[in-house]
């Protein structure tokens, strides 16, 4: 039975988010307007959206992580919760000094400005990169939070699935806990665990006690969804874990891969109530049996052609076919400026009806203007700087609108439907393609600029998924070819992840 820390003294916690993935390949670097865009409250804007009735995320998910903290408190009662400040973008390049240093200066602000906290929850990724920043940005959140607060309060902190797990994320905190789903699902329920282990440690009723593990690969688990096989009997072995009382916690990171960090890696961490050689144990057990999936491929990566030719080959009435577009991921950080699967349908459509979003900052500045329904000779040119093949294309202006990626036009080319987009487009909701007059049942594929979220808002749409590869800033191949300082699986073949380079590096 979930012990919910009810009783004991009052305490006033404070909660806030500093959210953002990077990819340290994108020439798009992130500023403030992005997270002012996507996703920026404080104070009382701020508690209300995490009322049980309230909408945290606007548009995407109602209820997320401080929801979930907000329930925990709710149900242990005598806590005053303390808004901070939340921020959130989507994933891109990575963020400028400038935009760093506002979102640090605002949330210390707010600490100080809350008087005197018991406690801290923080909403963080664990693979935020900054431009000219040598160290994990989260590092230098905590370390900013520790010094603005007295030596007594306790901070807890959630993190990404895909976070990087270093000494920097871990010694400084009372509570770690992460995502259990992949795709991420379960936001809100790692906010209630974050939020109830924080209430029991403030109460004396745990004494949490940490060990972690750092595995020597970047990649590994298949497709690493946490639903399917080989990851599932992983995740659900760490889940029958916490079913012992003395088991506060375990978090599995199968690290995000495209920063340019030198500490990456899986990591493992699990947190006893007080028991150090529990701790450790468990922890080298995760640990062998994530590592144990460490040669479990991945699904096919076809090229841009041999893909479109399995999907013009697939049964049609079984509805449209998902194309990972392996290679510009925006949900990975990615710009999804990429021209190379539109060129290749325009070269050879194969009597498919596909829609690709495809981001053209220039080309929205040339068209948005111009009438509905007007025809035009464009030049594609995909994001500035990422080096993308100019594509010519006589289409016909079908629709223009604001959306979430800023000016957005629909260009029709035949069965080639493009959404030219003023930012990175990440349309992981069928609602992206209804507001520019189109309808996802209809099409025979779908680009997808993200690797496992849109899988929840498409389940009842696209049954089968298929990923192209061609050359981009989340290229995988480049992640198994990059120079990491040490032996790394996949690069090398390491029997035991117990390899004298890797516990020489990350101590645990």
């Amino acid at each position: 039975m979930m012990q919910l820390g009810r009783g004991g003294r009052s305490l006033r916690i404070g909660y806030g988010r500093i959210f953002h993935e990077a990819c340290a390949h994108s020439p798009v670097l992130t500023t403030q307007d992005d997270f002012i865009r996507l996703h920026r409250a404080t104070g009382h804007e701020l508690a209300n959206a995490v009322r049980i009735n309230g909408s945290e995320l606007e548009g995407y998910m109602p209820h997320a992580e401080l929801t979930g903290f907000a329930a925990a408190a709710y149900l242990a009662g005598g806590i005053e919760t303390v808004p901070l400040e939340s921020s959130l973008a989507v994933p891109s390049g990575p963020l400028t000094r400038e935009c760093f240093d506002w979102l640090l200066d605002g949330l210390e602000s707010s600490i100080r400005k809350a008087g005197p906290l018991d406690g801290i929850y923080l909403a963080l990724h664990g693979s935020m990169q900054v431009d000219g920043l040598s160290e994990a940005p989260e590092k230098v959140i905590i370390e900013r939070v520790r010094a603005c607060t007295s030596r007594g309060t306790r901070l807890a902190v959630s993190y990404d699935l895909h976070a990087n797990l270093t000494a920097g994320l871990v010694e400084p905190v009372d509570i770690v806990v992460a995502y259990r789903s992949n795709p991420h699902w379960d936001l809100y329920p790692t906010g209630f665990r974050a939020g109830n282990r924080l209430i029991r440690t403030l109460r004396n009723e745990v004494n949490p006690t940490h060990a972690w593990r750092k595995l020597p690969m970047v990649l590994g688990g298949g497709m690493t969804i946490s639903f399917l096989s080989p990851m599932r009997q992983v995740f659900s072995y760490m889940k029958s874990l916490e079913r012992d009382p003395r088991v506060l916690s375990t978090s599995l990171f199968m690290v995000h891969p495209y920063t340019d960090s030198d500490e990456l890696g899986w990591a493992v961490h699990v947190c006893t109530d007080n028991d150090r050689i529990l701790a450790n144990d468990l922890a080298e057990k995760v640990a062998d049996r994530a590592w144990a999936q460490r040669n479990v491929e991945l699904p096919p990566l076809r090229s841009i052609d041999e893909g479109l030719d399995h999907i013009a080959s697939l049964n049609r009435t079984l509805g449209p076919v998902s194309i990972v577009d392996v290679d510009d991921i925006v949900g990975a950080g990615a710009p999804g400026g990429s021209t190379q699967i539109i060129a290749a349908l325009l070269a050879n459509d194969r009597d498919l009806t596909t829609f690709i979003p495809v981001h053209d900052p220039r080309g929205v500045s040339d068209l948005y203007d111009r009438p509905v329904g007007s025809q035009h000779h464009i030049t594609l040119r995909g994001t500035p700087g990422y080096d993308q093949p100019l594509v010519e294309v006589y289409a016909t202006i079908a629709a223009a609108e604001m959306t979430d990626f800023g000016r957005t036009i629909r260009l029709d080319a035949g069965g080639v439907q493009v959404a030219m987009t003023e930012r990175p487009p990440l349309p992981i909701h069928p609602k992206f393609w209804k507001s520019l007059g189109l309808n996802p049942r209809k099409a025979n594929a779908l680009v997808q600029k993200n690797f496992f979220h849109y899988r929840i808002f498409y389940a009842l749409t696209s049954f089968r998924h298929v990923a192209i590869v061609s050359s981009g800033a989340t290229s995988l191949e480049a992640v198994k070819t990059r120079d990491y300082g040490r032996p790394m699986h996949p690069q090398v073949d390491i029997e035991d992840w117990r390899h004298p380079d890797n516990l020489r590096v990350h101590a645990a």
